[in-house]
C-alpha cells in the first residue's frame, strides 16, 4: 500500500510507453524476481500454511512489480482481491488443521496435522471447507473469468506485456504458472484421493463459527473481480459497471491485448492441470514426486538457505555486537565504569565529610550537648531529697526572696 501511494514519486516525469526510469526499473525487477523466487519455494513446502506464506510473499511482489511498471491501479486491485482469497485460504487451512487434530484424537497414531502429505480425502470429510478452499485456490491461481484473481492478475499482466521492460511480463507469467501448480498441489494433497493418515481418515467438518466466514470470503473471492472488468474486454466488458477503477483512482483505461489474456489463461489452466496430474495418486509415506534430488529439494524447501544466509550476514554480527561491543565494552566497560567511578568518588567524598564535618562538628556538638544535660541532671538530682519539710522550707525561702526583691525594686 505504501509503494502504491508513493508511486508518483517513482514515476515522476515518466510517460506510459517510455522506457522505465531507474527507480521504476529497480522496483519492477525486484518485484518480478521475488514473485518467481517465492513461488519456487512454495512448490516444495509440505506444511499447508507455509505454502500459503510463501505464496503471499510471491503475490505481494506481483503488486510491487505492477508499481514498478507504472500500473499502481493494477497493484491496488490485486491487493484488494488478494486480501479476500488469501484470508479465505489461511482460515481454510486453519479449519483443515482443526479437523485433522480432532481426527487424531480417535487414533493412537501421531502425525503432523499441518503436513499435507498426511492428509488426503478430506473433501468427503469436510465438504464446506473443501468447496470454499477450492474457490480461494482457484482465485489465487487466476482461474479465468469466474474468479476475482483472474481479473486482478490480468490487470497486472496486461500493462507488463505492453511495458518496454518486456521480460517483466514473462517472469510474472512463469510465477503465475507456478502459483497455479502449487495451489492445485495443495488442493489435491489435502482434499482429493484417499486419506494418508488415521487423522485424515477420522477428520470431520469444522463448526459453523469457522465455516460461515469461509463462505462469506468465498463470495468476495469470486464476485469482487466482476466490479473491475474492463469496459473494453471482449464480450463481458460493460455488462457490469466498471466501478473499481474509478474507486481506486485508475487512469484512462488502457487498450486490451488478447495475447497476454490468452497466455494468462494458459498459465492458470496449465498449472492447475499439471498439479493435479502430478499429485492425484500420491501414496502414503511416499516422497514428493518433485524430489528428484534430495539435496536440491531440501535446499529449495529451506528457501534456498536465504534465512541462514541472512542470519550469517546480519544475525550473527548483530549478536556479536550486542554481546562483545555493547555488553562487554559499552555496557560493562564504559557505562558501568563511569557509574562505578562516580560511586567511588561519592564514597571518597563521604569519608572526607564524615571525618572532617560529621564526626567532629555534628556528632561532637550533639555529644557535648547530651553530656551537659547529663551533668546538669546529676547536679540537680542532689536537690531532690524526697523530704516534704525541706521542699516547704525552700518554697518559703523562695517566696521571701521574691518579696525582698519586690520591696527593693519598689523602693
Amino acid at each position: 500500500y505504501l509503494a502504491i501511494r508513493i508511486s508518483p514519486l517513482l514515476s515522476a516525469g515518466w510517460q506510459p510507453g517510455a522506457p522505465l526510469n531507474v527507480p521504476m526499473g529497480v522496483v519492477a525487477g525486484i518485484g518480478a524476481f521475488t514473485a518467481l523466487f517465492a513461488a519456487t519455494i512454495a512448490v516444495a513446502q509440505r506444511d499447508i500454511k507455509r505454502t500459503l506464506a510463501y505464496s503471499t510473499i510471491s503475490q505481494l511482489r506481483y503488486m510491487i512489480a505492477a508499481v514498478g511498471i507504472g500500473a499502481p491501479f493494477a497493484a491496488a486491485f490485486h491487493l484488494l482481491t488478494h486480501a479476500f482469497f488469501k484470508a479465505l485460504l489461511f482460515l481454510g487451512s486453519g479449519s483443515v488443521i482443526h479437523g485433522m487434530e480432532h481426527g487424531q484424537m480417535h487414533t493412537v497414531q501421531h502425525a503432523d496435522a499441518q503436513d499435507m502429505f498426511n492428509m488426503g480425502g478430506l473433501a468427503r470429510k469436510m465438504p464446506r471447507t473443501f468447496i470454499t478452499f477450492t474457490i480461494g485456490g482457484l482465485a489465487l491461481s487466476g482461474f479465468p473469468i469466474l474468479t476475482a484473481g483472474f481479473w486482478s492478475k490480468d490487470a497486472v499482466l496486461s500493462p507488463a506485456f505492453s511495458s518496454p521492460a518486456g521480460f517483466i511480463f514473462w517472469v510474472l507469467l512463469l510465477a503465475a504458472f507456478l502459483t497455479a501448480f502449487y495451489t492445485m498441489r495443495q488442493i489435491t494433497l489435502t482434499f482429493l484421493g484417499s486419506p494418508r493418515s488415521q487423522g485424515a481418515a477420522h477428520a470431520h467438518e469444522s463448526a459453523n463459527s469457522m465455516t460461515i466466514p469461509l463462505i462469506v470470503l468465498a463470495i468476495f473471492a469470486v464476485a469482487l473481480g466482476w466490479l473491475g472488468i474492463p469496459t473494453a474486454f471482449p464480450a463481458l466488458g460493460g455488462i457490469l459497471p466498471d466501478w473499481l477503477p474509478a474507486f481506486l483512482g485508475s487512469p484512462v483505461e488502457e487498450e486490451i491485448h488478447l495475447l497476454p489474456i490468452i497466455l494468462s489463461i494458459a498459465a492458470s489452466l496449465g498449472g492447475l492441470l499439471l498439479g493435479w496430474l502430478v499429485y492425484r495418486k500420491q501414496p502414503a509415506e511416499a516422497k514428493d514426486p518433485l524430489c528428484l534430488s534430495e539435496g536440491v529439494y531440501s535446499f529449495i524447501q529451506r528457501g534456498y538457505d536465504f534465512d541462514a544466509l541472512y542470519h550469517a550476514m546480519f544475525g550473527k554480527p548483530a549478536v556479536w555486537v550486542s554481546e562483545v561491543f555493547t555488553s562487554r565494552w559499552l555496557d560493562r566497560g564504559l557505562i558501568d565504569g563511569f557509574l562505578h567511578g562516580i560511586a567511588r568518588t561519592m564514597l571518597g567524598l563521604g569519608r572526607i565529610f564524615r571525618s572532617g564535618i560529621d564526626i567532629p562538628l555534628i556528632n561532637g556538638t550533639a555529644d557535648q550537648t547530651a553530656q551537659g544535660v547529663v551533668k546538669s541532671g546529676a547536679g540537680l538530682r542532689h536537690t531532690q531529697t524526697g523530704q516534704v519539710q525541706q521542699y516547704l522550707l525552700m518554697s518559703v525561702a523562695a517566696i521571701g526572696l521574691v518579696l525582698v526583691a519586690a520591696v527593693l525594686l519598689w523602693v
